[in-house]
């Protein structure tokens, strides 16, 4: 018999990098992700640690343009905490990480947004923990959730062992590092400040890598890899279009549409199945 998720489960969602998008993703989130916790649980954190900057430029994605310095506060979050970009990066061995070469070949602008990125996931990290959450979500702004996060965290609930969700798509040979949620204090530590293993996993000659820096931190750690489906919505409304299949996928698909028409196709389509 499944037994009933505890009446003192309590959860923290923490929200990390650049909102970007937030006012096409608020929806999603708010009913795919705070809902279904609220739902669960009484006890709900929001954390959430982002970098204060008026525009993007980003020649990989293709985003160029301004962005709104108060966007976050779309969000209801309990704690936050923000830093101007670049502060950071005199907190890492930068050059020691440079050393192994540059694996986009963008003249380590992807690098440098991936030891951003990595940081202020960190940083939203400790305002969680510092909650005690037993379950821990980690959801990026600029993502628009198509499944509830409910049945992946009443799984959760219900199993008290330390584990961690991820996507089963856009692996890279590693692990889909754009969002998880975790159960147990180590498990949430080695997900959330996988920063600190950097210079670690880049020992042996390999160059900094996202995903694989993912499954490297994680390799100690239960991994299950669920149907759970978020496409990336640029700074412009364009939503990228993802591959979902299980697996590699194309990962860095370069296919957009328009916001609305993308919710259009979304309202055709079928429920994912948990």
């Amino acid at each position: 018999m499944t037994a009933a998720p505890p009446e003192n489960l309590r959860i923290a969602i923490v929200f990390f990098g650049i909102t970007r998008s937030l006012r096409y993703t608020l929806d999603s989130i708010t009913h795919n992700v705070i809902a279904p916790a609220r739902a669960l649980s009484a006890d709900v954190g929001l954390f959430g640690h982002f970098y204060d900057q008026s525009r993007i430029y980003n020649p990989r994605s293709g985003e160029a343009g301004p962005l709104d310095r108060n966007e976050y506060r779309l969000l209801p979050l309990d704690k936050v905490e923000r830093e101007s970009p670049g502060e950071c990066l005199a907190d890492y061995p930068i050059e020691d990480l440079m050393r192994n070469g540059d694996y986009w070949k963008d003249k380590f602008r992807s690098f440098g947004n991936l030891v951003h990125q990595l940081h202020s996931l960190h940083r939203a990290t400790l305002l969680a923990e510092a909650y005690r959450p037993d379950i821990l979500i980690f959801a990026r702004p600029d993502l628009y959730y198509m499944n509830s996060f409910s049945p992946w965290l009443q799984d959760l609930a219900r199993d008290p062992a330390p584990q961690v969700l991820v996507p089963h798509w856009a692996l890279w040979r590693g692990l889909n590092d754009r969002l998880a949620l975790a159960r147990g204090a180590d498990t949430i530590a080695a997900y959330g400040h996988r920063v600190k293993m950097m210079l670690e996993y880049c020992a042996d000659g390999r160059m900094l890598h996202s995903e694989q820096l993912l499954k490297y931190a994680l390799r100690d750690h239960k991994t299950r890899m669920i149907p759970l489906h978020a496409s990336r919505v640029r700074s412009n409304g364009l939503v990228v279009i993802e591959d979902f299949r299980p697996g590699l996928g194309a990962g860095g698909g370069r296919e957009t549409l328009p916001f609305d028409a993308f919710i259009a196709a979304q309202a055709a389509q079928p429920p994912v199945e948990a």
